[in-house]
């Protein structure tokens, strides 16, 4: 594996990374707002901080993939070509998760609304 390449991906990867929690958490805040609730314990901090461990290690899943045509197909697939597809794609899962999380946890289940 070119470790050259390798850097790059990492980095391209990781810069990205703080924008992708940046939009994940105004987006969550945002419906945790707009859901008005009663109270906000302690439970529900330690529940959004593992949310977020949880969101990382997902989007870690893009850095891997591509470190893997890279190592395993030489680069067969050309991920670079589509990784802006997948970042924004990802971004966009969860965004539409975590509303659809914090919605269940402060309503009940669908049927129920």
């Amino acid at each position: 594996m070119n470790s050259e390449l390798t850097k790059n991906t990492l980095d391209w990867w990781e810069k990205k990374r703080i924008w992708y929690n940046l939009i994940v958490l105004i987006f969550g805040v945002w419906q945790i707002i707009k859901e008005q609730p009663d109270t906000f314990s302690f439970e529900d901090v330690i529940g959004v901080l593992i949310y977020g461990v949880g969101a990382n290690i997902l989007y870690s899943i893009g850095i891997l993939i591509e470190l893997l045509d890279e190592y395993y197909f030489k680069t067969f697939f050309k991920f670079k070509r589509v990784r802006w597809f997948f970042l924004i794609i990802g971004i966009l899962f969860s965004i539409l998760y975590t509303t659809w999380l914090i919605k269940i946890y402060y309503n009940g289940p669908i049927w129920a609304w």
